[in-house]
């Protein structure tokens, strides 16, 4: 059984690389430099967001109906990190629309991964 929490933590977080212990179900975290853990047909490296994978998510949110009353001020920044975020964090609701949006997106991904590795 994955554990798919991890997984996503895993997904979420860009200072480690994170790896699958796929006869455990383990999740190994090493320095970004650091030799992988061993057989990669037993420890798969757990992919992570990418810059592409953000932009994406802010393109994705802005389009969601439940957005529309921020649509206009966020748009102009979907290619600014850190300007969106300044946008988000002018209203509470909207900003933890757009992290639990994130959430989902990376339990997206994690399962689509999962899939493509015959893990699920």
């Amino acid at each position: 059984m994955l554990d798919y929490e991890g997984l996503q933590v895993a997904y979420l977080g860009v200072a480690l690389a994170h790896y699958l212990d796929v006869e455990t179900g383990d999740i190994v975290d090493l320095a970004l430099d650091a030799e992988p853990p061993g057989d990669s047909d037993r420890f798969l490296r757990i992919p992570t967001r990418t810059p592409e994978s953000e932009d994406e998510d802010r393109r994705l949110f802005v389009a969601k109906p439940e957005v529309r009353e921020w649509r206009a001020a966020l748009t102009p920044f979907v290619d600014t990190p850190m300007e969106f975020r300044r946008v988000l964090s002018q209203d509470r609701r909207v900003e933890r629309m757009f992290f639990n949006f994130k959430n989902d997106q990376a339990t997206r991904a994690i399962e689509e991964w999962a899939r493509a590795q015959g893990l699920s």
